[in-house]
């Protein structure tokens, strides 16, 4: 199926299940009950006090849900209502407002180069090992791609700042983001709404749930189609760049048959088509940022790209969640299963010249099952103990064409992989304000991997090209496996001098698995596990009667066989990317979080993350005094939201957010950067009297701030950028019926 018929296939489906919500919208217009979501509230001030509402959080997989104010580690949480409020449309928008976060996308679409504290990806690599895991519904996703995840129908967010590796095991040394999707409430329940902006953007989305019978089993089908024509200006054939149209479907079932049991049941089908990232053009040294020898764009979002691409993404999740209450706690089981197609071709160069154009095809399946159980005991000690099993594989395969269409090479690459683990934390109240918790995880993790290096595709593809690889043939070589095993502690010592203050100390261990580099090599020698020991002290209260609230952190990690990608040239296989542990290092940082309600209308918050990164001894060759890669020294956020009470119509509120991000590097040879930039939003939000309707006016980088997210080298020809979105605006209508 060409891309043409298979996107437009994909619209047809889409349209389909939209219609599908849409007909039983229209066919009732009963009153019914309305369902707020985790953080909302009914109360006079809801669009203002939202922000000061507060999200339980499961971070710390307890028998009952955690206040974030109650949770001793570094955390910023997002509930329903405030995800609406900021106009978050991905993570990439929630990483923006916490401090010492970034959530950025990659050169390739539906990619991610997620940090946290210092610690992530910089790349497109499929056997670098993540610093910053996801976790969809209890899920941890195996592979990068498709981590841009939308926040449609999300009922919370949780960041986790520093290292998790007691409960959620390896690839967590920065932290982790938990998404939680909206279960049904048991109530009937219609939405509808819609966004439309500038850029060709086009949203519209549904909602339906019930009672099938009534407090014993509920469903709900969401449905989301997005639509957006593109930022930029191609000036190669003058044409709009930067389409991206996405579908989300996602059916949920909650069964309650007995009062201390419930089972839900999640299917989503999401696909994501388009054009290709915006590259701007090779920078050749000397010339400036976002400049080169072969252009003066008159604008910034121009590109010109002599080969566009194109991108498709197809992931299918889903999540079997059981929770019994028994034996003074809670059983809980999470079966997850994630499947994940990736088709898409790049003009990396970013010239009318084809230097460098580059096709990814990324096949990738995974299996997951977690059993816990939780104590909810009357006396001073209670604990949590798990059993985790996880299984993935998936294929990698990159087509290079490289220096006007004079070479044409492919790669494969094929991991299979199994991890085990045995977990537990155990609270111990010491006093009646003292609280001492212990924990640690065993795991243990084998990979197998094999690969083809760079070939001609001339010997390897019947058709010569580099594109689509379905005639082309692949023979691996001898494959290597190997098994890791690592033991991760933790001790947290927690205080409240009052109900409204906490104040912690830890100090606990995490790991970042060993594996192998698989873009274009032979099979090297796996590089080891990353290890870090980090401590905490943290406070959060709320002062002046709760109007105020308050959460810092200082931290330390110590890293050691920290893992770095090495950009090399091979005698036989030309540009290859290796993996090695080449340094130990510290980071350390402090990190600032404030809500204050200033008056009865009035609420501001901000948010500061310093970060310091620096090595501390290398393997021979490695430059210690080079500075971390993506570690902005500092990151700020803030806002402020007035709001009026229209009587009898309802209310409105104004919002204005600002945030900055210093400057970073975005390879370790610090041969690439991008500079500091702020971004300004805005918003007007109307809601009615009765919360049926919605309306509102936003806007983004309404100061056209022209930054980019990520960049790379090109070797002699210098390097490129991924620019960030123009001014973007647009009104959204939605109605709850």
């Amino acid at each position: 199926m060409n891309q043409y018929n298979k996107r437009n296939f994909q619209h047809r489906v889409s349209a389909a299940a939209w219609k599908l919500a849409t007909a039983a919208v229209a066919a009732s217009m009963a009153p019914v009950t309305l369902t707020h979501a985790q953080g909302e509230t009914e109360s006079a001030n809801a669009p203002t006090s939202v922000l000061l509402e507060t999200v339980l959080v499961s971070a710390r997989k307890r028998a009952a849900d955690e206040a974030v104010e109650d949770t001793p580690l570094a955390i910023s949480a997002f509930g329903a209502a405030q995800l609406e409020a900021v106009f978050a449309d991905n993570l990439d928008d929630i990483g923006k407002l916490a401090p010492s976060v970034g959530l950025k996308p990659t050169s390739q679409v539906g990619g991610q180069n997620f940090t946290i504290r210092g610690m992530g990806v910089s790349g497109t690599t499929a056997s670098d090992e993540p610093a910053v895991g996801i976790i969809q519904d209890g899920v941890y996703w195996g592979s990068n791609y498709g981590a841009m995840l939308d926040t449609f129908d999300v009922e919370s967010v949780e960041i986790l700042r520093g290292p998790q590796g007691t409960l959620f095991g390896r690839n967590v040394t920065g932290g982790a983001v938990l998404v939680r999707t909206a279960r049904p409430s048991g109530d009937f329940d219609l939405a509808a709404q819609t966004v439309v902006g500038n850029y060709g953007r086009f949203d519209i989305s549904g909602k339906i749930e019930g009672p099938v019978i009534k407090d014993k089993l509920a469903v709900k089908l969401s449905v989301l189609d997005r639509n957006l024509d593109g930022y930029y200006k191609n000036l190669a054939n003058g044409k709009d760049f930067g389409e991206n149209n996405s579908t989300l479907i996602r059916g949920t079932i909650l069964a309650t048959p007995t009062d201390n049991f419930t089972a839900s049941l999640i299917l989503e089908n999401y696909q994501q088509d388009g054009d290709s990232t915006a590259a701007v053009g090779v920078e050749v040294p000397g010339n400036g940022p976002y400049n080169d020898g072969f252009r003066q764009p008159k604008n910034f979002w121009d590109v010109q790209l002599d080969n566009p691409g194109y991108s498709n993404i197809e992931v299918n999740f889903g999540v079997l969640e059981m929770n019994w209450e028994a034996l003074s706690g809670k059983f809980t089981s999470i079966t997850g299963v994630r499947d994940v197609e990736v088709a898409n071709t790049t003009d990396y160069d970013g010239s009318q010249f084809s230097y460098f154009n580059q096709s990814i095809g990324f096949e990738q399946d995974q299996f997951s099952q977690e059993l816990i159980y939780s104590s909810e005991y009357d006396g001073r000690v209670n604990f949590t103990a798990g059993l985790y099993y996880f299984k993935q594989d998936y294929t990698h395969t990159e087509g290079r064409d490289l220096n006007r269409h004079a070479t044409l090479t492919v790669t494969r690459a094929h991991l299979d992989q199994e991890s085990y683990a045995a977990f537990g934390e155990v609270d111990i109240k010491l006093a009646d304000r003292w609280t001492l918790t212990l924990g640690g995880r065993y795991t243990e993790e084998t990979k197998e991997a094999k690969s083809v290096p760079f070939t001609s595709a001339l010997t390897l593809c019947a058709d010569r090209s580099i594109y689509g690889f379905n005639d082309c043939t692949f023979t691996y070589g001898a494959s290597d496996d190997h098994t890791w095993s690592d033991f991760s502690p933790k001790v947290v010592l927690g205080f409240k001098p009052t109900d409204d203050h906490l104040v912690y100390a830890s100090a606990t261990r995490g790991f970042r698995s060993g594996g192998y580099s698989l873009r274009g090599n032979v099979i090297f020698e796996p590089f080891d596990s990353e290890e870090v020991n980090a401590f905490e002290v943290g406070y959060k209260g709320e002062l002046f009667d709760g109007t105020v609230r308050l959460n810092a952190a200082g931290y330390v990690n110590k890293y050691k066989d920290l893992q770095r990608t090495v950009l090399g040239v091979d005698p036989v296989y030309g540009v290859v990317q290796s993996t090695f542990n080449v340094a130990d290092a510290t980071i350390q940082g402090i990190e600032l979080d404030v809500v204050a309600q200033a008056t009865d209308h009035l609420v501001l918050t901000a948010g500061y993350g310093y970060t310091d990164a620096s090595y501390d001894s290398a393997v021979a060759g490695f430059d210690t005094s080079l500075d971390f890669v993506r570690v902005p020294e500092q990151t700020f956020a803030a806002s402020a939201t007035y709001t009026f009470d229209l009587d009898q119509i309802g209310q409105l509120s104004l919002r204005g957010g600002v945030s900055y991000t210093d400057k970073e590097f975005f390879n370790d040879a610090n041969t690439v950067s991008g500079p500091a930039y702020t971004l300004v939003d805005a918003s007007i939000d109307y809601v009615s009297l009765n919360h049926k309707w919605k309306v509102s006016l936003f806007g983004k980088n309404l100061t056209e701030e022209e930054y980019s997210y990520w960049g790379s080298t090109l070797g002699a020809l210098g390097a490129n950028r991924f620019i960030g979105a123009p001014l973007t605006y647009g009104l959204r209508i939605g109605y709850d019926f």
